[in-house]
C-alpha cells in the first residue's frame, strides 16, 4: 500500500471509474452522493453488451445531479458532466482535457481497454489523477493502475464485501498500487473530501460506512437485485424515495435492507421495524395486504411517526407486503411522497405486479442461496 504517498492538499483534476458485473447499481450509488457542482469531469468505463440497446447513460442521469450523458469523439472534457463510455470502446485522455474513443481489440478488449484507459489518465494528468476500481470480473485495470501509482495519482478500490464480482479490485490490490479500499457507500463522501474539499489523501478519513447486505449477513448480488427492484418501484410511483425490509425471522422483525432518497436519521429511524410499531410497513406486515396512508398529517395511526416523515420530506407513503408464492412474508416494499397522495387502481394492479417480481427473486436467493 501507498497510504503515505499523499500528504499534499489534494489537486484532483480528473476522476476515472472502471467496473463491470455490478458496476451499475455501485456507480449510481456513488453518482448519488456527489453534488451537482461537482468541479472536475468524470469518465465512466462500464463494461456494456454491444448488442443490447443500452440506456446506461439515462440510467444513470437517474440518481445523481450531475450531467450525464455519452462521450463524444475528440470532445472537450466539462466539470461536472459525467461521461458514459460506448460500448466495445475505451476512453484515451489527453493533456489538453480532451478525449478520443478507441474500438477494444477482439481479444481480452475489456481488460486491454481499461489499462489503456488508466495509463493515459496517467499520462496525460499524473498526480493529479483519481482512478477508482469497482466491481467487475478479471483482471481489467491491474496494469494501468500500476501507471497511475507511478505518476502519483490516487487509486482506489472498492471492498469485497460491497462487490458483485471482487475480480477486477481484488486484482488492482494485489498490486500494491492501491491507496485505500472503500466500502461502494463511503466513495463518495472520500471524493468530496478530496476533490471538493482539496483535502489530502493521508488526512482524509474514510467514514465507517457499511452496506446493508454486511449488516444483514446478505449477499452483494442479492443486495443489487434489491436495489434495482426498488428503483423499478420507485420509477413506477414517480417519485425518488423508497425502501425495502426483509423479514429476520429469528426476531420477527423488518430489517431495512435497500433505501433511497433518505438522510442518516431516517435510516436510523426504520432500521429495524418491530410488529408493534403503527408504521405502513408494519401494518402492512401484519395485514398481509398493502397499506396507503394519503396523508400522514390526517392518519391517526401515524401519530407517533409524523415527525421523522417532516424531518424526511413525506407526506403520504404505501407499504406492501411481498409474499412467496405459498404465503410466506419475506419483507415490505415501501414509496414515499412529498405530498398527500392517492394511487390509482391501474397503479396498485401495476405494484402487485412488480411486488410479485420481487417475492420470487428474493425466495430464490434466500433458497437456493444465490451468490
Amino acid at each position: 500500500m501507498y497510504s503515505n504517498r499523499h500528504q499534499k492538499k489534494s489537486n484532483i483534476a480528473i476522476v476515472a471509474i472502471a467496473a463491470s458485473a455490478g458496476g451499475v447499481t455501485a456507480i449510481r450509488k456513488v453518482l448519488s452522493g456527489l453534488p451537482a457542482n461537482f468541479p472536475v469531469p468524470i469518465l465512466c468505463l462500464q463494461h456494456l453488451n454491444p448488442f443490447d440497446t443500452n440506456v446506461l447513460a439515462q440510467v444513470l442521469q437517474l440518481r445523481t445531479e450531475l450531467t450525464v450523458r455519452w462521450a463524444h469523439h475528440g470532445e472537450q472534457l466539462t466539470a461536472g458532466v459525467l461521461y458514459v463510455c460506448p460500448p466495445s470502446h475505451y476512453f484515451v485522455v489527453y493533456a489538453n482535457g480532451t478525449i478520443s474513443l478507441a474500438p477494444q481489440a477482439s481479444k481480452n478488449g475489456w481488460s486491454q481497454g481499461v489499462n489503456h484507459f488508466f495509463e493515459s489518465v496517467a499520462d496525460s494528468y499524473a498526480d493529479s489523477a483519481l482512478v477508482i476500481v469497482m466491481t467487475g470480473m478479471g483482471k481489467g485495470g491491474a496494469e494501468g493502475v500500476r501507471a497511475v501509482a507511478q505518476q502519483h495519482g490516487i487509486v482506489l478500490a472498492q471492498d469485497q464485501a460491497s462487490c458483485v464480482a471482487y475480480g477486477m479490485p481484488e486484482a488492482a490490490i494485489n498490486t500494491g498500487c492501491v491507496d485505500r479500499v472503500v466500502p461502494c457507500e463511503a466513495i463518495a463522501p472520500l471524493l468530496v473530501s478530496l476533490v471538493c474539499e482539496g483535502n489530502p489523501l493521508s488526512k482524509t478519513h474514510t467514514s465507517d460506512t457499511t452496506s446493508f447486505s454486511t449488516h444483514l449477513g446478505i449477499s452483494p448480488i442479492l443486495q443489487d437485485a434489491l436495489d434495482n427492484l426498488l428503483d423499478r418501484a420507485i420509477a413506477l410511483h414517480r417519485t425518488n424515495m423508497g425502501n425495502i425490509h426483509l423479514l429476520d425471522r429469528r426476531t420477527g422483525t423488518l430489517l431495512l435492507a435497500s433505501q433511497r432518497g433518505f438522510k442518516s436519521e431516517f435510516i436510523d429511524y426504520f432500521q429495524t421495524v418491530s410488529i408493534n410499531d403503527n408504521s405502513t410497513c408494519a401494518r402492512a406486515m401484519l395485514a398481509g395486504e398493502s397499506v396507503i396512508v394519503e396523508d400522514v398529517e390526517a392518519d391517526p395511526l401515524y401519530t407517533s411517526h409524523r415527525a421523522i416523515a417532516k424531518a424526511a420530506g413525506y407526506r403520504a407513503v404505501q407499504s406492501t407486503p411481498l409474499n412467496s408464492r405459498t404465503g410466506i412474508l419475506l419483507g415490505v416494499l415501501s414509496t414515499y411522497f412529498r405530498q398527500p397522495r392517492r394511487l390509482l387502481p391501474w397503479e396498485m394492479r401495476l405494484l402487485d405486479m412488480h411486488a410479485r417480481h420481487a417475492a420470487d427473486l428474493i425466495e430464490l436467493f434466500q433458497t437456493e442461496k444465490v451468490g
